[in-house]
């Protein structure tokens, strides 16, 4: 084990880094240009389509607050949602649906690059 007053007197004992000639004056232009750059703009393109999503699955949710229970023969998938987290169950495949078309939305524009 190196004793610190060892460290300092092979430490001591190297030459100064010093950077080479107009390095400093090369990263300050960098700097500079990417300062005053114009700022990227936001990809309402991209956006609309799950923005537009999400407002039509926040009427949906919402239609199904008001609309009366039907006795449908067969399993009920809300009522079951309901069973397990009382008034999340819309919330809950609400959620699940807009993730399953995120994702498959995104997927598509990764294949297509």
């Amino acid at each position: 084990m190196m004793k610190p007053e060892e460290l300092d007197r092979a430490l001591s004992e190297e030459a100064d880094l010093v950077p080479s000639s107009g390095f400093v004056a090369r990263v300050m232009d960098a700097v500079t240009t990417e300062a005053t750059s114009p700022p990227l703009a936001f990809p309402w393109t991209r956006a609309w389509p799950l923005a537009v999503g999400f407002a039509a699955l926040l009427q949906w949710l919402t239609s199904l607050l008001f609309q009366p229970a039907s006795n449908a023969p067969g399993f009920d998938v809300y009522a079951w949602l309901e069973m397990i987290a009382p008034m999340a169950g819309g919330w809950v495949i609400g959620a699940v649906l807009m993730s399953a078309a995120i994702a498959a939305w995104s997927l598509r524009l990764v294949r297509l690059r």
